[in-house]
């Protein structure tokens, strides 16, 4: 997903630094005074009129005219683009109170995080969703009237259902199911997570214990060896998973950096 308020055709990524002479530049044209009188007290903000001033020295006719349409309908709506904002704030803001774990080397701490953190923007998503579904007709500029039909194509209710149905499989309630095959030394390799057999079963059946089929063995309730093989095998099995999910977050998290604050 794509902002596209900036350009027509990529998001805005300007470079940190500016021209050679841009301490010259503000100085000479105390810009620091136009930028004070544009962002206030956000410094996130006063930072990205500064980057899109001097990266728009470049700019073309196209490209200053696609932006002059968004601003008009910025100056028609500021209700509306303020709450655009703000939830981008707020989904930083609340992303600030997860330990995000990426750089763990356990993958179930991984896979636990990412799945807090990926609750939390399906939230945010659907609050934007709907944001945007209701300002039809109100925005004419193709910046702001793109952005809206993407986010209500791309995120309907079955999409966002989807994903809080994986997001609930991914938590494993009933242990985790894989598949491994033997590499050197019998050792095990190419481990994979799979879906459970969804076998409907009628009441009475969850009164007798079940008998699973093929060869099981169980730990001994102070076997902290066995216990810790175990847990070493399961994240050989949801490593890839958890490295899956991580980076779908970092990817909608990208999105809201482009919508709001770049933390």
């Amino acid at each position: 997903m794509n902002v596209l308020l900036m350009h027509r055709d990529r998001d805005f990524d300007p470079p940190q630094s500016g021209p050679w002479d841009a301490q010259a530049l503000t100085q000479d044209l105390a810009l620091d005074t136009l930028w004070q009188a544009m962002a206030g007290d956000d410094e996130f903000l006063g930072g990205v009129v500064r980057q899109a001033l001097f990266a728009g020295l470049q700019n073309d006719r196209d490209t200053i005219l696609y932006r002059q349409a968004v601003l008009r309908d910025c100056l028609s709506n500021p209700a509306v683009v303020r709450r655009l904002y703000e939830l981008a704030v707020e989904t930083f803001e609340k992303r600030k109170k997860h330990y995000f774990s990426i750089f763990s080397s356990y993958p179930s701490s991984i896979l636990r995080d990412s799945i807090e953190l990926m609750q939390m923007l399906v939230d945010m998503l659907t609050a934007l969703r709907d944001m945007a579904r209701s300002q039809n007709g109100r925005f004419m500029s193709d910046g702001f009237t793109g952005l809206f039909a993407m986010l209500d194509r791309e995120l309907d209710d079955d999409y966002l259902a989807r994903i809080r149905q994986h997001l609930k499989e991914l938590k494993f309630r009933q242990g985790v199911l894989l598949s491994a095959e033997l590499g050197a030394g019998n050792r095990g390799t190419r481990y994979i997570v799979r879906k459970p057999a969804d076998v409907a079963l009628p009441w009475w059946a969850h009164l007798i214990p079940r008998r699973l089929p093929g060869y099981t063995f169980r730990l001994a309730e102070r076997d902290e060896a066995g216990a810790q093989a175990l847990s070493e095998i399961e994240g050989r099995g949801i490593n890839l998973v958890a490295n899956a999910l991580a980076q779908s977050v970092e990817h909608i998290l990208s999105f809201f950096r482009h919508c709001g604050p770049n933390w």
